[in-house]
């Protein structure tokens, strides 16, 4: 045990290093925060997701509990905040952002701390779980911040504009028939993919940089419920599914991640509760450094 501490801080503290060069950069330089966020989406997280899993091995029936595990976390997430917004008796606009913060930040923090926790290996597992989050993110996520205006079916459709979705679908071909990209284009596919994880956390902390935090109680109910209902909840769905060893605890790590940042995007974008969202974002991730690593000492502490 005497290790746990010093991995802890391996893996979390790096994280918030980077994050706050970029919020460093963020308070001195003109960062276009959304043209990063494009690159992201649309280059370096596919390009990780293809370079990846299309030379892993991925066991269909792991795949399919991951995908499980993600929908009923996310199903008991809505169920918790619908009924946290329905005691404090929250107006239509104010509970669709409250629910929109349920989803965690799978890429922009889960991928470097799962990479930096537990290796190379969890991370194509980890992988796997930010896509079938994303698909739920980019979907029920959209739905709730545009539900007063728009309907499902936009939501929806919103999901497929993601290239994410099809660099893993492309990816399983590859890892299921056995094909090789050739040596030169998988070099410059890896090259894109190594910025992916960087780049994120430069995101994060530019946004925080952008950020002016509210301090209601809303903001920390609801910053409270991910970061610490969220890891409990996650435990159950592990227990539930048939997640275990190293899958299990990369799951738990996921799920015990801030709020995602995207839902501080969808706030400015279909302008429901921005600042507010924004605010829950921020304080969710300084906190994490204290929730987080109190989840991965206990995950260390557990047998494989």
């Amino acid at each position: 045990m005497g290790g746990v501490p010093l991995a802890v801080l391996s893996a979390v503290v790096p994280v918030f290093l980077v994050a706050g060069t970029g919020y460093l950069a963020g308070r001195k330089l003109p960062l276009d925060v959304r043209t990063l966020s494009s690159l992201n989406i649309y280059l370096f997280i596919p390009a990780l997701i293809f370079a990846n899993l299309s030379k892993s091995a991925i066991e269909w029936a792991l795949f399919a509990r991951c995908a499980l595990g993600v929908f009923f976390m996310t199903m008991a997430m809505i169920a918790i905040l619908t009924a946290l917004a329905r005691a404090r008796r929250m107006a239509q606009e104010d509970r669709s952002a409250f629910l929109m913060t349920l989803f965690p930040n799978l890429g922009n923090f889960g991928l470097p701390v799962v990479r930096f926790a537990f290796g190379e290996e969890a991370l194509a597992l980890a992988l796997v779980i930010l896509v079938c989050g994303s698909l739920l993110q980019n979907s029920i996520g959209v739905y709730f911040a545009q539900r007063h205006r728009h309907g499902v079916l936009d939501a929806a459709k919103r999901v497929f504009r993601f290239p994410m979705i099809y660099a893993f679908a492309l990816a399983l071909v590859f890892q299921r028939t056995g094909w090789e990209v050739p040596e030169a284009a998988f070099r410059a596919i890896r090259l894109v993919a190594d910025a992916a994880i960087p780049v994120q956390l430069i995101i994060l902390g530019v946004k925080l940089a952008e950020t002016r935090l509210e301090k209601g109680a809303d903001v920390f109910l609801a910053v409270g419920t991910r970061l610490c209902v969220g890891p409990l909840v996650a435990w159950g769905v592990v227990a539930a599914v048939g997640l275990s060893g190293i899958s299990g605890k990369v799951f738990i790590l996921q799920m015990s991640t801030p709020v995602a940042v995207a839902m501080a995007v969808y706030g400015v974008q279909f302008n429901v509760k921005p600042t507010f969202l924004a605010s829950v974002v921020s304080w969710s991730f300084l906190l994490s450094l204290v929730t987080v690593s109190a989840v991965l000492w206990i995950l260390y502490a557990l047998p494989s």
